[in-house]
């Protein structure tokens, strides 16, 4: 028997496990029996890559885009023609043209798809990590200079803003909660829900759907008025204190109160109880990213830390490493033409994880001895998405005509899902790198087979955030065809004449040029399994001033309020609408079990645990409705509607609803005439735009989460 080491991403949880390999068998445990951080999809490699509906031949589209018919086609016919059109696209419009929508974490890859774009001439890239994480990153930076991650080990008061943990969502965590709660960490849950992790919570703040950040500011006002902060640090450490002072005094408790629907007495209780900690954290959680005031909520999360004294001590921030090549330095973005970088679709309006963003932090990243410019978690050198599929559309300043959908449902992976497919429809080139006939991939003049996690080796992490190299390996051979991200990249550089920036023939000689600087090979990583990596910001703010920024000079330099604030979002469709028209504030997004956001829904046995499509209401609402459990209903706001089951829930704030994500049906007919297999009828993105009033003024990213209305109606 043999044993191989990896990390799961079924999810985004990041489970480390081991692989029990006996000939054809194979069984997945966590990698550390003392830590036993898994789920049972863990479990159902074979049935994952088997699956009869796999994509594990390359396929190209003979149909009309959006009514595909399907031929096998060879990898060089593929990738020489995929190449020949690539190269019309930018001889007539410009390499600007082109545009990726990846996700790192599916690939196995970090940096070498900027790395064949910085080639080609395009700074056109975009993750779903924009609104997930990536975005989060860039607000950390423009405070601390870097991403902070949590110390649960010594943590002993946390706070969430809407988490809800458990053996399958994010199992890691939930074992770290669980501890943490042993050895008597006090628990606060921002959440209006009545959920698991908030029965199991010290304080629950019910708080009015997309006001956090108007809550983190009560708290700083508490704060600072009280004086529960670290002098030392706040007078040694920042920069910016006297402004944040005179913001927080706007934001008293009896004032916040009422915009959050809280007792005033529990937002001080809460803020003293926090501050008062001796290593509290506000780990990472995916409600702050998606508002229309994230960078303030996020802002306000940030000084929190700092202002108690949790930096680095709860609250960890490293900033850029050396040593290995580094995803970033593996990109080479002064490969891109200056002249190239400032066409970045979305950088005047929305900047802060553009170029323009990232160029102010030169003097800070070379005053450390960082060279190279990093790439904090893939986002802090891309474009907007709106902006993007605007292009698309023949909406932008110049047009968009050849987009790769990289190992992520793009169509289902942003708001203004009409508009997404309007933009794919418009387009001379669209190549999917799958394991599915996603919606995505139904657009797709090529859909590429790609490998899955258990069947590559792996240099981790992905993302630009911890100083290390970590190797995961292959559990098994990929099945049919498939190949890995690399195989594509190399292939296109080598027909359109850039092969001398790709030298490696596969990932393992670019595995040993990355590791080479360390004195190391990746056979020899896979016997350590893991390498640190030098920080030479240690202890220090990468942030153009050399501090934690209270007040954010970045913000300030790229036009906005350089403060966090609260501002009520607006929603003109349903201000137009006759008075009652869409009675509820929808809240989209649900971390379902059996699935993670678009993928699974092929899995018969996880299928079959959560079959259809459910959106959330209270009961009393749904009598008013004339509504029972398990109806077919529409949900409807002034830009779109879905179709999902009624799921009555006591613990649903009366005058809501929670409508889930990424929800498509892979056995259903494909094809845009018929809904693209479910996901123009079931998923969250009909239903709330990406107008610019609609976004967080500074990211760009989309208000899912208060603010929008809707009404429902049974069918």
């Amino acid at each position: 028997m043999e044993t191989k080491y990896s990390t799961c991403v079924f999810c985004d949880g990041g489970c480390q496990v081991k692989g029990e390999i006996d000939g054809d068998r194979l069984r997945v445990l966590p990698a550390d029996p003392d830590f036993p951080a898994i789920c049972p999809k863990a479990n159902m490699v074979d049935a994952y890559r088997l699956h009869p509906d796999r994509v594990t031949v390359p396929l190209k589209n003979v149909g009309e885009r959006g009514e595909p018919q399907w031929q096998e086609v060879s990898w060089d016919q593929a990738l020489d023609e995929i190449a020949a059109r690539l190269q019309a696209v930018v001889g007539e419009y410009g390499p600007e043209a082109v545009a990726f929508a990846e996700m790192p974490l599916n690939t196995g890859f970090g940096g070498i798809t900027r790395r064949f774009m910085n080639c080609l001439g395009t700074p056109n890239y975009t993750a779903p990590v924009a609104l997930c994480m990536g975005n989060t990153a860039q607000v950390h930076r423009a405070v601390y200079g870097w991403f902070a991650g949590a110390d649960w080990e010594r943590a002993d008061c946390i706070v969430y803003f809407g988490q809800d943990r458990d053996e399958e969502r994010w199992p890691g965590e939930y074992l770290a909660l669980n501890a943490a709660l042993e050895r008597g960490a006090v628990l606060i849950e921002v959440d209006p829900r009545e959920t698991a992790t908030a029965k199991r919570a010290h304080y629950q703040l019910r708080i009015r759907y997309g006001t956090d950040a108007a809550l983190a500011l009560g708290w700083i006002n508490v704060v600072i008025a009280e004086g529960l902060y670290d002098r030392a640090f706040a007078e040694g450490s920042c920069i910016g204190f006297d402004e944040l002072a005179a913001r927080a005094a706007e934001y008293p408790p009896e004032r916040v109160a009422a915009i959050c629907g809280i007792e005033a007495d529990l937002i001080r209780e809460t803020a003293r109880v926090y501050a008062r900690a001796q290593a509290a954290i506000i780990p990472w959680g995916v409600v702050g990213d998606m508002q229309r005031n994230s960078t303030s909520l996020l802002q306000a999360q940030c000084i929190l830390r700092a202002l108690c004294g949790f930096v680095n001590k709860s609250e960890m921030v490293c900033g850029p490493s050396l040593g290995g090549v580094t995803n970033s330095q593996l990109a080479a973005f002064d490969l891109l033409p200056p002249e190239k970088r400032v066409l970045q679709l979305g950088a005047e309006a929305h900047p802060l994880l553009t170029f323009r963003a990232s160029e102010l932090y030169r003097q800070a990243n070379e005053r450390v001895g960082i060279t190279y410019e990093p790439d904090l978690m893939a986002e802090a050198c891309s474009c907007d998405p709106s902006a993007l599929f605007a292009a698309m559309r023949g909406e932008g300043p110049y047009p968009v005509k050849a987009v790769f959908s990289v190992a992520n449902n793009t169509v289902m992976s942003y708001a203004g899902q009409q508009g997404i497919v309007e933009g794919f429809m418009n387009q001379d080139l669209v190549v999917a790198f799958e394991h599915w006939l996603t919606p995505t991939a139904q657009l797709a003049d090529y859909v590429l087979p790609g490998d899955m996690w258990a069947e590559r080796d792996v240099l981790s992490p992905q993302f630009e955030v911890a100083p290390a190299f970590v190797c995961e390996q292959a559990f098994c051979e990929p099945a049919g065809s498939c190949k890995s991200w690399y195989y594509v990249v190399k292939g296109l550089a080598d027909r359109l004449g850039f092969a001398d920036q790709f030298p490696w023939e596969d990932e393992h000689e670019l595995y040993d040029w990355r590791l080479a600087p360390l004195g190391l090979t990746w056979d020899e990583l896979a016997v350590r399994q893991a390498v640190e990596t030098e920080v030479p910001a240690a202890g220090r703010f990468v942030t153009p001033s050399g501090k934690v920024e209270l007040a954010s000079s970045v913000l300030a330099e790229l036009g906005f309020d350089p403060l966090p604030f609260y501002e009520e979002p607006s929603d003109p469709g349903c201000e137009a609408a006759p008075e009652g028209a869409y009675p509820y504030v929808a809240f989209a997004g649900f971390r379902e079990r059996k699935s993670y956001n678009t993928n699974l829904h092929q899995m018969p046995a996880l299928r079959a645990q959560e079959p259809e499509p459910r959106f959330f209401i209270n009961p009393a609402d749904a009598a008013a409705e004339g509504i029972g459990e398990g109806v077919w209903c529409s949900v409807e706001t002034a830009y779109g509607q879905v179709e999902l089951l009624s799921h009555l829930d006591e613990a649903q704030p009366a005058g809501t609803l929670r409508v889930p994500h990424g929800w498509w049906k892979p056995e259903t007919a494909p094809g845009v005439a018929a809904g693209l297999s479910g996901a123009c009828l079931h998923n969250d993105g009909m239903l709330f735009p990406d107008a610019d009033w609609n976004l967080d003024p500074a990211q760009g990213v989309p208000n899912l989460r208060g603010g929008i209305h809707a009404c429902v109606r049974a069918r």
